[in-house]
């Protein structure tokens, strides 16, 4: 690995490509797909990745707001792209002008929508959002059929199907998802039974989308397993995923410290014996969590070197006692491959308890991306 800078983040496109393939692979063949990418593309950055997406025949893009809807219109990707927040009544006008899809909930937001295609000549196309458990967006089961029946007035709306969120897919105890897809599948029928056709319902994330095949509907949406990571750590998909964001650095300063010798703020780490320490010019303003203190591992020469002492804005002290003759300018691994060992999104999740989605997200906002594969 050619480390060019002091924090070096690299997303693969290649890799992002290939996991996309294996994803596709796991449905049939009338079932669109949905990249989402949301949150600046999970923290890998919002245009390469839809991108690449696109090129490699996505059928849908899934991001959160108005802002990213328009950025990938601004930048001439033509496909269905749904705002999976929904917006706010004032920012009807610019979505149905891009052309953009809305998940709703809200009947002002109707309202204002329907108002707005009616003033453009157009239809706008939204997504009914029902909360089947989730406990966060959207309508509540028995508020479905009698909202849909309210979008009678609007003409101007296109139903295109109703969409739910899986809250627990990932666990091994599928009998809350269960429970979801029964209900997602009861209000899907009661609503065609009223003659709402609703062609591209949805509720398959990353984990229902190889895990349950009955929930993929017309549609599935995967989201971390685009970039690598399963949906929980602990069980693995039936597909080979590759990692598709990883950081490197390179040591600063190797030094040699006694005994007794204290590390770092805090003095949360002391020397048991003589010690040799690499700086390395990585911290928690690089994303690099200070969770990671006294817990995280970084690679050297694919082998793991341990954090010593509290991470600061700036700088990580990793161990290389072990190591033999580490030199400064030495290429470290935070996250990737070094050799034939590797630190994945789950290991510095771990770390921190928390998720890869987060880990990402961290990284990807607090540095510059490099891209490979493009």
């Amino acid at each position: 690995m050619i480390v060019t800078s002091m924090a070096d983040l690299a997303v693969d496109l290649a890799a992002l490509r290939h996991n996309y393939r294996q994803l596709r692979g796991l449905c049939d063949a009338g079932v669109k797909f949905m990249g989402v990418v949301k949150a600046d593309a999970y923290g890998h950055g919002l245009l390469p990745v839809a991108g690449a997406l696109v090129a490699e025949g996505a059928d849908y893009l899934g991001v959160g707001s108005l802002e990213e809807g328009l950025v990938l219109r601004q930048a001439g990707l033509a496909l269905p792209v749904l705002l999976l927040l929904g917006i706010l009544p004032d920012e009807a006008e610019p979505t149905v002008a891009a052309g953009l899809e809305v998940a709703l909930f809200r009947p002002d937001v109707a309202q204002a929508l329907a108002a707005a295609a009616g003033a453009q000549g157009k239809k706008a196309g939204i997504h009914l959002k029902v909360d089947t458990g989730m406990g966060r967006l959207g309508l509540l089961p028995e508020d479905v059929l009698p909202f849909l029946e309210g979008l009678r007035a609007f003409p101007q709306l296109e139903v295109l199907g109703l969409t739910s969120h899986l809250a627990v897919a990932d666990q091994e105890d599928k009998s809350y998802t269960l429970r979801q897809l029964g209900q997602f599948e009861g209000l899907l029928r009661a609503a065609r039974d009223r003659g709402w056709e609703l062609p591209l319902s949805h509720i398959a994330n990353s984990a229902a989308l190889w895990e349950h095949k009955k929930a993929h509907f017309a549609l599935v949406r995967p989201g971390i397993m685009l970039y690598g990571s399963p949906p929980a750590a602990e069980r693995r998909p039936p597909v080979l995923l590759q990692p598709v964001m990883s950081l490197a650095t390179r040591v600063l300063q190797v030094k040699r410290l006694p005994p007794g010798c204290s590390i770092s703020y805090g003095r949360t780490y002391t020397t048991p014996a003589e010690c040799d320490l690499a700086v390395l010019p990585v911290g928690y303003a690089n994303g690099y969590s200070r969770l990671f203190s006294n817990r995280g591992e970084v690679l050297i020469r694919g082998r793991r070197a341990p954090i010593r002492g509290r991470v600061c804005m700036n700088l990580t002290m990793v161990e290389v006692s072990h190591l033999e003759d580490i030199r400064e300018g030495e290429p470290v691994v935070l996250l990737g491959q070094s050799g034939n060992a590797c630190l994945t999104g789950d290991d510095l999740a771990g770390w921190a308890d928390t998720i890869s989605y987060e880990i990402y997200l961290a990284l990807g906002n607090a540095n510059p991306r490099r891209y490979l594969g493009v």
